[in-house]
């Protein structure tokens, strides 16, 4: 007999025991980062950008002086010289004087805006500029981008590629980020065997553990599986204890019901602490949460289905705990295409198609893993829940996450 926790509640007691681990850190190179977890708070040690410059190709002049300036009346104004791009120049703009100034060129003291070279004719040294500008105007000034002493970016954020160009204008080559979390998965079942073996009656292909390889790969973790383990209790503790000695996390998939053959809360608790064991949602509810020398252990379904939700919901945000993360769900809303009745006494986790603004439910028996591929997210049914009507707006749990 299960005494079973809702979902809530195991979220909860994941954070609660199992989210003091730390993960180490490393320095990888700026252009190996991307997908990383960032260690520490970056702050920019120089403004950005270090000096006023141009934001167009214009005249760099005082805006004063351009004031009323139009087609018909001119402003009229000495050239004085050419700002050089890429390089510090040493002009002065005075009053009624301007500058040749390239894009991304340094405004010359005395300059405050730029007049673009389309709105300006040059006449020998002088330049008629036929529209007048405001202060600032076309001009990026010193730290207008980033000041010297700003956090820029903060630790647990996740590198993409626009960080990666804020890091390479800061003069960032390198970056502390956490090490990938390493996750240990065990699959277990006298009825399992590797995916490349010709299938015999009574026996199964081993879905789960690439299932569960390829999930944490993409939640950016490295992974290894320890193969298939019979459902012999020297053998179990056997792989938990060595995974869980190399490892931050163990996924252990099958053996967590409560059947004579079911070792897994057993021998958890045998070589350190059972949490929990059983949830109750649908499905899922033999789901055992443990942990060996600090590290967390999950015992997961032997259902296919089932152990993909639980990684999804539990798994994943206790990974994204460890990085310093908040494992945040993308959801859209839809309206039901038919009635769904559910009456469990558990929180029930139906996938549903998207077509339009209708989410239309797929239903599968116990074990049945095709309808993941076909789905576009899933609803939660409450457990006091009876069903749901349709027509009612729902809120999906969508799969592909950006």
């Amino acid at each position: 007999m299960l005494n079973v926790i809702s979902l809530t509640e195991a979220v909860e007691l994941i954070q609660a025991k199992l989210g003091n681990q730390e993960l180490k850190t490393e320095t990888v190179a700026l252009d190996s980062s991307t997908g990383r977890i960032l260690a520490e708070d970056i702050v920019a040690k120089e403004n950005v950008p270090s000096f006023d410059r141009s934001t167009m190709d214009g005249f760099a002049v005082r805006a004063s002086d351009t004031f009323g300036a139009s087609t018909a009346l001119p402003a009229m104004l000495q050239i004085k010289g050419e700002v050089l791009m890429g390089e510090e120049t040493l002009l002065e703009i005075h009053p009624g004087e301007c500058a040749v100034s390239p894009t991304g060129g340094m405004l010359p003291a005395g300059a405050d805006a730029v007049v673009p070279v389309e709105h300006t004719d040059v006449r020998g040294d002088l330049c008629l500029c036929y529209d007048s500008v405001a202060p600032l105007q076309n001009v990026n000034r010193k730290g207008d981008d980033v000041s010297e002493g700003q956090i820029v970016l903060k630790r647990g954020t996740k590198i993409t590629p626009a960080a990666v160009g804020v890091l390479a204008s800061l003069g960032f080559s390198s970056v502390s980020v956490l090490k990938k979390p390493k996750i240990a998965v065990i699959s277990t079942g006298n009825e399992i065997v590797p995916v490349n073996v010709k299938i015999a009656f009574g026996k199964i292909r081993d879905v789960n553990s690439h299932l569960l390889l390829s999930l944490c790969s993409s939640y950016g973790c490295d992974c290894k599986s320890y193969g298939i383990i019979p459902d012999e209790k020297e053998e179990v503790k056997k792989a938990l204890l060595s995974a869980a000695e190399e490892n931050d996390v163990v996924l252990l998939s099958g053996g967590s019901s409560a059947g004579k053959a079911d070792l897994t809360a057993e021998v958890i608790s045998q070589l350190g602490k059972v949490h929990c064991h059983g949830i109750a949602v649908k499905p899922g509810k033999p789901t055992v949460l443990g942990e060996i020398g600090g590290k967390a252990v999950f015992g997961l379904p032997g259902h296919p289905a089932a152990c993909w939700f639980m990684a999804e919901l539990l798994v994943r945000k206790h990974i994204q705990s460890l990085c310093g993360q908040t494992a945040e769900t993308v959801t859209t809303k839809a309206f039901l295409s038919e009635n769904v009745s559910s009456n469990h006494g558990r929180e029930e986790l139906l996938c549903v198609r998207l077509e339009g603004q209708k989410a239309f439910p797929l239903y599968a028996k116990s074990g049945v893993i095709s309808q993941l591929s076909s789905a576009d997210g899933f609803i939660i049914i409450p457990r006091d829940s009876e069903g749901l009507q349709k027509g009612s707006e729902i809120t999906i749990n969508l799969f592909n996450r950006p």
